[in-house]
């Protein structure tokens, strides 16, 4: 891959943010970034290499930086209070069973047969995306209750994606992924220790006194051989680099690390990721085959009804459709189907198209409903 095309790549990014300024009508940021992708990739004009190994690189390192991302908004302060628990667990297990009953029509009806895949990803999510728009609304009950959903249907879903993704060799899956926890878990202990010990505190003193970003650089350092781990025992990037996000998050991200990570991720190798992930899939074939077509059709009718079930417990019906929107998941789900052979182009397609749709209307409806009613 040239340097030109990177900076193009690059401008092209862009468009994410602009996207997203209006108020009103205003795409979300990674949904503007798959779109141009889809524009210049596969289901376009096809301009974009998507077999590139460089472009394939920075695409997978801002995979983990986006699970990353994923697993720091784990939000544990929410889970801890009964009342607030016991209600997502009631929600959570009605959406587990709805989801499941959809999949396995939904993969009968459309001839993919990968029900389990179908299911975790109606049943799915974002935290990461959810959670800043819903900030500034009105503190009640109900939206502590939305807050430990999403944030536990995010880790039961980041869980199980990478093993119901593999086309083979489960076993070789799982051992990767306890490797990758396991190192994830010593990482842990060892910041505990660093913190106890006023560590942490005196590199943070001098990186910031001297400007040696020995925060940032410690964490990619982590992450990239977290990931390699992970690559090198078959398993994924997905359980790397949520499972350090989840690490971050126990602990507190601290403000500045969090601003490091922002901008590492998001204005370079997060937008290079979504827009190799739209070039990559193709959405025209999914709507020149019925069974595709009618996939993306009923994934987007699955997700809302899978959440909009959790009515039945209390929860308010704009918070059951905040809790649809879906966009880690899906893009795993592609990602690791895709490089496992468990998809085709045309049911990537579906499945992102899906996602996408699930945003817009998730977004739009938060935004056009004032906070509190």
């Amino acid at each position: 891959m040239s340097i030109g095309l990177l900076g193009a790549l690059v401008i092209a990014g862009i468009c994410g943010p602009l996207l997203a300024i209006p108020r009103k009508f205003g795409v979300p940021v990674a949904a503007g970034e798959i779109l141009i992708g889809v524009v210049l990739g596969r289901s376009g004009f096809a301009v974009i290499p998507v077999n590139d190994p460089t472009l394939v690189l920075f695409s997978s390192i801002g995979f983990a930086l986006v699970m990353l991302t994923a697993g720091s908004h784990v939000n544990f302060r929410t889970l801890v209070a009964p009342r607030i628990m016991k209600s997502a667990t009631k929600i959570l297990l009605l959406n587990i069973i709805v989801s499941i009953a959809l999949g396995i029509a939904i993969s009968d009806l459309t001839k993919v047969h990968r029900w389990q895949l179908l299911s975790v990803i109606m049943f799915s999510s974002s935290a990461a995306f959810v959670v800043p728009l819903i900030t500034n609304f009105k503190k009640s009950v109900n939206l502590s209750v939305l807050v430990a959903q999403v944030t536990l249907a995010d880790v039961l879903s980041f869980t199980f994606l990478p093993f119901i993704t593999q086309k083979s060799n489960g076993l070789s899956a799982l051992v990767g992924a306890v490797a990758v926890i396991l190192f994830s878990f010593a990482f842990y202990i060892f910041l505990k220790v660093a913190k106890s010990r006023g560590w942490i505190q005196l590199v943070r003193k001098i990186s910031k006194k001297r400007n040696f970003g020995m925060e940032l650089r410690i964490s990619l350092g982590i992450l990239l051989l977290a990931s390699a781990i992970a690559l090198r025992l078959h398993s994924s990037l997905l359980v790397a680099g949520f499972a350090l996000g989840v690490v971050l998050a126990t602990l507190g991200v601290p403000r500045r690390l969090a601003r490091q990570l922002f901008a590492i991720s998001d204005g370079f190798f997060a937008p290079i990721f979504f827009i190799w992930l739209g070039a990559a899939i193709n959405i025209r074939e999914t709507f020149h085959d019925r069974h595709t077509a009618l996939l993306a059709l009923f994934l987007v009718l699955g997700a809302f009804l899978v959440h909009a079930s959790s009515v039945a417990f209390g929860q308010s019906y704009r918070f059951s459709i905040a809790s649809t929107a879906q966009l880690g998941i899906p893009a795993a789900a592609v990602t690791l189907g895709n490089a496992n052979g468990m998809l085709t182009p045309s049911q990537s397609g579906a499945i992102m198209f899906s996602a996408l749709i699930t945003l817009l209307v998730s977004s739009y409806f938060i935004k056009n409903v004032e906070a509190g009613k």
